[in-house]
Formats: C-alpha cells, sequence, structure tokens
C-alpha cells in the first residue's frame, strides 16, 4: 500500500474531520500493465494535490491465492497461449454457468479487500483490473461501501468479466472497447472514453526522426511478460547488422541479464542489456523503435511516445486486439522473433520510421490518466456519494 501523507488542497467534497482519502485506487500484479496503470492514475491525481492510496488486491488475500493466480495467469500466456485464448474466447460472455462458481470463490478470497476500503473511508474508488470490481461492485449494489466505483479497462478490448454491476463507471481506450461493454450488458451511459492511463512523461517525449546517414539505428527491446527465448531470439535476429544497438530492458527478470548478454556476444550485437529501469519514457526516448509484446499499457506508452513498435509473441486473447490497434493503424508490424532485425532494417531503408512515429501518437490519448481522474470526480458530483 502507498500512501500520499500530504494534504489535499482540492478535496472532493468538504467533509468532516476523519474521512479517508480522496481516491483509493486497486491493482493487481498480474502483469505490469495493471500496477502501471495505477500508478499513472496516482500520480495524474496527486498532481492536483488530491491525497491517493494505492493497493495491491494480491496482498489483502492469501499468499497461495496470489502464487495460483499468477502462476495460472503466466502459464497460460508464457507455456500454452493457445490454451490461453480459446479459454479467453469462451469465457467472454456473461450468464455461464461458471459465473456463480467464480464469483463465489472470488468474494471468499479477496474478502478482505472490502473490509479495507470500508475503513479507509475514501471519496471515491478506482479499480484498474477486474478482479477487485467483483467484491466492491456488489459491496457498492447493498450499499456497504458508499463511495463511487470505476473499473479502467486496460487493453483495446473489454471482456465480459469486466461488466460486474455496482460499477458506476467505466474508462476505456477506444470504440470497440465501449461496444463490447454494451454487449455485455453496461449501458452506455457510463462508460467514458479516457484512453488507458500513462503517466505524463510519455506523451511528452520529442518526435521520432528518421536516422540521418551515419547515424545509429536505436531500438529498445522490452522484456516485460516474454521468456528468456524469446528476448534472446530477437537480440540474434540482429546479427551482422551494422549501424544498429539495442537496449534491453528486462524488468524484473534479473536472472535473464546473464542469458541475454551471452546471446548478444556470440552474435556479435552490441547491445546494452539492464535489469529493473526506474525511467522507462528516458529509454523509449532514446529509441527510433521499440520492440515488445502487445500488452495494453506497453502499447500505450510507446504509441503516446510517438514510437513505432515492432510486435512479438502476441497472445490470442486481449492481445490480439492491441495488437491490431498498432498494425492497422500503421504505427508497427506484428513478426515473430527471428525476423525483428531483417523487419527494423526495412523500415529504416524505407524511411518509414518518422511517419509511423507520428500515426502512433494519433492512436491514443496522452493524457488518459487526467481523464480517469476526471471521471472518477464527476462521478462523485454526479451521485452525490460520500463515504458512509
Amino acid at each position: 500500500m502507498e500512501r500520499d501523507a500530504s494534504p489535499s488542497s482540492h478535496a472532493l467534497i468538504a467533509d468532516e474531520a476523519g474521512v479517508g482519502p480522496d481516491l483509493v485506487i486497486v491493482y493487481t500484479p498480474v502483469g505490469g500493465g495493471h500496477r502501471s496503470a495505477a500508478l499513472a492514475t496516482a500520480e495524474a491525481a496527486r498532481a492536483r494535490g488530491l491525497t491517493v492510496e494505492t493497493l495491491d488486491l494480491f496482498e489483502l488475500a492469501p499468499r497461495w491465492v496470489a502464487r495460483a493466480y499468477l502462476a495460472a495467469h503466466f502459464g497460460g500466456t508464457g507455456v500454452v497461449p493457445r490454451l490461453y485464448g480459446s479459454a479467453y474466447f469462451e469465457s467472454n460472455h456473461t450468464g455461464g454457468p461458471f459465473d456463480p462458481v467464480r464469483r463465489s470463490v472470488d468474494h471468499l478470497v479477496f474478502a478482505n479487500l472490502g473490509r479495507t476500503v470500508l475503513a479507509m473511508k475514501p471519496r471515491a474508488i478506482v479499480a484498474t483490473h477486474h478482479l477487485p470490481l467483483v467484491v466492491l461492485g456488489r459491496a457498492r449494489r447493498r450499499g456497504r461501501i458508499s463511495a463511487p466505483l470505476t473499473g479502467v479497462v486496460t487493453d483495446y478490448t473489454s471482456h465480459a468479466v469486466w461488466a460486474e454491476r455496482g460499477v458506476d463507471a467505466f474508462c476505456v481506450g477506444c470504440p470497440f472497447a465501449e461496444t463490447e461493454l454494451v454487449l455485455h450488458g453496461v449501458s452506455p451511459d457510463i462508460i467514458a472514453m479516457t484512453g488507458i492511463p500513462i503517466r505524463r512523461a510519455f506523451g511528452r517525449i520529442a518526435a521520432v526522426k528518421n536516422p540521418a546517414q551515419g547515424e545509429d539505428l536505436r531500438v529498445l527491446v522490452t522484456c516485460g511478460g516474454f521468456s528468456v527465448g524469446p528476448v534472446c531470439a530477437v537480440v540474434r535476429s540482429f546479427a551482422g547488422m551494422l549501424g544498429v544497438k539495442l537496449t534491453v530492458v528486462c524488468g524484473a527478470a534479473n536472472s535473464a541479464l546473464p542469458k541475454v548478454e551471452r546471446a548478444a556476444q556470440e552474435s556479435g550485437v552490441a547491445a546494452r542489456v539492464i535489469g529493473y529501469e526506474s525511467d522507462m519514457p528516458a529509454r523509449v526516448e532514446e529509441a527510433h523503435v521499440v520492440v515488445g509484446k502487445a500488452g495494453g499499457l506497453t502499447v500505450s506508452e510507446t504509441m503516446a511516445a510517438g514510437r513505432p513498435m515492432m510486435l512479438v509473441g502476441t497472445v490470442p486473447g486481449n492481445e490480439l486486439f492491441n495488437e491490431a490497434l498498432v498494425v492497422q493503424g500503421g504505427a508497427g508490424y506484428s513478426v515473430p522473433a527471428t525476423l525483428v532485425g531483417v523487419n527494423v532494417l526495412a523500415m529504416r531503408m524505407r524511411g518509414e520510421i518518422a511517419v509511423m512515429g507520428e500515426r502512433a501518437r494519433g492512436l491514443v490519448v496522452a493524457d488518459s490518466a487526467d481523464r480517469v481522474v476526471d471521471v472518477a470526480l464527476e462521478t462523485v458530483a454526479r451521485l452525490g456519494a460520500r463515504a458512509a
């Protein structure tokens, strides 16, 4: 739990002492995107002087639940992606026979979330993953929590699991995601087209230019969601190519560092391999092209920065729709890991980098986090809600 202890200068509603933070933002560590969206929203809110607390849902659940859920998610997306994709599409409807069982289990193992939020007495609640909506939506329907609840969809599609009753507002990144929510039974009156929340720094990055003659082509490889195998294959795909410099960000997977470094050395590829990077906007700004998976936040941050993408290893399901945004929008390509190098070089030879970067910026909303905060505040004003 992260706490901003500074007093709010723009409280949502003047109220008596003892009322909690202006915003409580709940996320899960199922992929880094949900946490990134939560922190971007918190950053935008704090910039207005609002008090904010962020909660990791899994820190409030039994440890075995977090381990089992994360193992199932990462095992499905990384080991058997086709099975994951089949499950994604087969379950993409409301009212299925397993829905009552799923909700009952979620209410049981995540019950502490409702008690924690109730004790915090926030003015408004934002969730950047669908799991918190199960518990908080029911608490909201039953009047146990009076703070309005906003759900932030973090992909360019909306699976049926997002369509929980008791949610007062939804934030989506594109018209297709809105249409899907409506098909799943959500009223269009409570859906706002905000974009997926990202840090302001990405939108402030200068436009990319085509590399000049004799200038190195700078490529950023992001490893979020990858196993080490595809990352090494991406690095090796640049073997024998002169005038290319790679930066590979391995993130929390520090065990991947020596393997990626060895792959670069054996292939004769000039690569700077680093672990966790606290300033990703700076790494993106350095690059002409970004290589990575089609996660909702990775795509949004890269597009807002005006950098074309080379998408690798798209998992069937939500990532297919994120990939479609980039490829159909003319801001990148989807290729096998072994062909990244030749395709990036072709982008340079065709002079596509600058124009694709410009297209990228037009696909997303740079001030999306501020818009999400706006929706949360407007929902409080609209409902006249206050903490019990």
